[in-house]
Parts: structure tokens; sequence; C-alpha cells
């Protein structure tokens, strides 16, 4: 930027010459010693060793709760219900693992996302001033008017990638997928605490955990492509948090058993009957509403980032004075891309859709259990509470009144 200044006031500045060459020097030394010693690498190094140190540490205190019949080296064949207890432990300790593998990538992400805004920020506020200057000092600079184009170019450039990546959603996506994979481990470690007449079937509770964690896998990917989520998808539907429930078999009644009772069942059907006609749906019309708006914002940004540096390009013409429109058209790039970057735009539309998500979830788990027998089902008290639990309900009781707009109070 010196250096195009230095160019445009018509005679050269020695102190600027100067200034110039040491922050260009300055610089260089940076850039030399970022590239031999990879901050990031090093830091991905670290992450990646901590993870591993802590799976160790779990996979051993894993192998010591399980029954040494079922351990390796061991010759017997174990008692069946030995063998789901190892297999859901082992299905939490992948669950433990692949929140580590999401917490690290989301962490990774938000620095793009911080990174991105930064560049984009500087990149484009320094395009402006450029043209700024190009338009006070009365006549237009060759020099001042490429730097700007190029500063606008590279600034659209970063603006179009982040438009259609979307870092900050991309921060919460993992964020998200690091919590529910928290959870399940968590719910698995609590369902092995609790005493065996209260559980749910055993071997529908292994399908069902295995069932979350795959689908988890599928609803969160890792990679960004080819199988990352859409940014800007044609029908915004609730984050998928679970498997998909079988609703073909018929709603069995309650028989007053294992704490089940006409009561519970109503008041849990009505719930769930609530969750899909009310809250779900403000949070699908939430989130659409905010992809509408971020697919605005991030066609914008761009789009006054390119011409602005078609201005600039454009205006080092003789006789054509246009710098200080594209000055303007910068600024309000700038703008732009602050309020949906900044504002974490793409973020808020993810953060509803995974709202969504979490009511579907539970309301597709609450049809599932009342059509299965009632022998197999866990204790159905708790089963009420946990429910109440879920959705925020201060009496801890899923009953709400007819006025009651929403099922959910915890968002």
């Amino acid at each position: 930027m010196l250096a195009a200044t230095n160019t445009g006031v018509g005679s050269t500045s020695f102190s600027m010459s100067v200034a110039a060459f040491l922050l260009n020097g300055g610089a260089a030394g940076f850039m030399f010693l970022a590239s031999k010693y990879q901050p990031s690498q090093l830091a991905e190094e670290q992450r990646t060793a901590s993870r591993f140190h802590k799976l160790l540490a779990r996979d051993i205190e894993t192998t010591l709760l399980i029954d040494p019949r079922l351990r390796k080296d061991a010759h017997l064949n174990g008692v069946e219900d030995f063998m789901l207890v190892a297999q859901l432990r082992n299905i939490a300790l992948a669950a433990e693992d692949r929140s580590e593998m999401h917490a690290i990538i989301g962490v990774q992400r938000d620095n793009w996302n911080k990174l991105c805004h930064m560049t984009v920020n500087i990149t484009t506020i320094a395009a402006a001033m450029l043209a700024a200057m190009n338009t006070g000092i009365g006549s237009t600079s060759f020099s001042m008017s490429v730097a700007g184009f190029l500063l606008n170019g590279g600034a659209a450039g970063f603006m179009f990638l982040a438009g259609k990546y979307q870092p900050s959603q991309l921060a919460e996506e993992q964020r998200t997928a690091s919590r529910f994979h928290k959870l399940l481990a968590r719910d698995i470690e609590t369902t092995l605490l609790i005493d065996p007449r209260l559980r749910k079937d055993a071997h529908l509770y292994m399908e069902e955990v295995m069932g979350r964690l795959q689908a988890l896998d599928v609803g969160f990917p890792l990679p960004l492509r080819p199988n990352g989520l859409e940014k800007f998808p044609k029908v915004v539907a609730p984050s998928v948090l679970g498997p998909v429930a079988d609703l073909t078999e018929t709603e069995i009644p309650a028989n007053n058993t294992n704490g089940w009772t006409d009561a519970i069942m109503k008041d849990l059907q009505r719930t769930a009957d609530k969750l899909q006609t009310s809250d779900i749906a403000k949070y699908v019309r939430a989130a659409r509403n905010k992809e509408t708006t971020n697919k605005r914002l991030a066609v914008s940004a761009p789009v006054f980032a390119v011409v602005a540096a078609l201005l600039s390009l454009v205006g080092c013409w003789p006789g054509i004075q246009l710098a200080g429109v594209a000055a303007g058209c910068s600024i309000v790039a700038v703008l732009v891309s602050s309020f949906s970057n900044g504002g974490q735009i793409g973020m808020i539309f993810e953060l509803y859709r995974n709202c969504a998500g979490y009511y579907a979830e539970m309301e597709e788990d609450i049809q599932s259990t009342m059509r299965i027998p009632v022998c197999q089902r866990e204790d159905g008290e708790l089963y009420h509470q946990k429910i109440a639990l879920q959705l925020g309900r201060r009496d801890q009781m899923p009953s709400f009144s007819s006025e009651e707009k929403t099922a959910g109070e915890l968002f």
C-alpha cells in the first residue's frame, strides 16, 4: 500500500521507500518462520496426540470394566448379557472418540471462519483506502488502481469461498456432532448403571444406540467434500440425529405394568403430536428464513467486491474518475460480508436446523417406544421424566395445557 501511494504522489519519497522496505522485510521473515515451522501443523500434531492418549486411557478403563471372560486372550464363551454389555461399552468408546474428532475439527473450522473474516475485512478496507486516496490526489495513479483491483479481486475470491463453504456453519456442525456423540456415550454409561428391571430391552437398546451412532456419522460427516452437508439446501429439513423410526407397527396400549399407564401413554402421544405440529415446524420455518437471508448475503458481498475491482481497473484510464465509486462499492462489500460472516448467519441457520432435529428425534423416539411391547420398554415413569427433562419442562412432566403453543421450553 505504501509502495502504491509512493508511486501515486508524483515524486518518490525516501522515507516511504524505507518504511516499505522494512515492512516487506519483516513480513518476509514472519512468512519464512511460518513456512518452516508450520504453526497450524504443530497445533494439529498436539491435538492428535492428545486425542489418542485420551483414547488409550478410555480403552484401558473400558477393558477393565468388561467381564474377564470377554477380554482379549480369554478362552471361555461369555454369557450373552456380558457380551451385550461389552458391545455397548465399545459403542460408547467409539462415540467418545468421534466426539473428540469432531471437537478438534470444530476448532479448526472456527479458526478458518475467524481468519477468513479478518482477511476479507483487511483486504477490502485497504482497497477502499487506495481508491479513496487515488481520488484525492487529483490525477489517477495506475499503480494504485492496479493495487486496488488486485485487493478487491482477492477479497471477492475469499468472499465467494466463505459464501460457498460457510465456515461458521461448518464449525457449528462439528460442535453439534461433538455434543451428540458425547450425549450418546453418556447415555450408554448411564443405562448400564440403571437396574436391569428398569432398562429397555438390552437387544433393542443395542440396535438403537448403534443406529444413533451410524445416523450421526451420516448426518455430520467429517470431510468437506464430497459428502459434506449442503449449505443452501432446496428443502430445509431437521438435522438427522438418530435412525428413522419404524412407525409401521401399530401402537401397543399400556397394561399398567413396568410403570406404563394409560395416562402416561396419552400424555406422551399429546407431546409427540405437539412437537410435530408446533416445535419442529417453528424451527424449520426459522431455519428456512435464515437460509434465504444467508444466500442473498453470500451472493451480494462478492458481487460488490467484483464491481469495485472492475471500477478500480477501469478508473486507471485518463479522463475516467471512478475511484470514488470503487471505494464505495468496497465499503458496501465489507459491510455485507461482515454482517454475513461476522454475524454468523450460517451458524444461526444450522442452530435452528439442529433445534428442529432435536425435537424431531425426540418425537420419533416417543412414537417408536410406544410401538414395542411394554415388557421390552424402559420403566414408564423414568421414560416420562426423561422426556420432560429433555423438553425443559419445569414441572418435570411433559403435561401441558391446551393454551401453550409449544411442548418444549428448552430453546
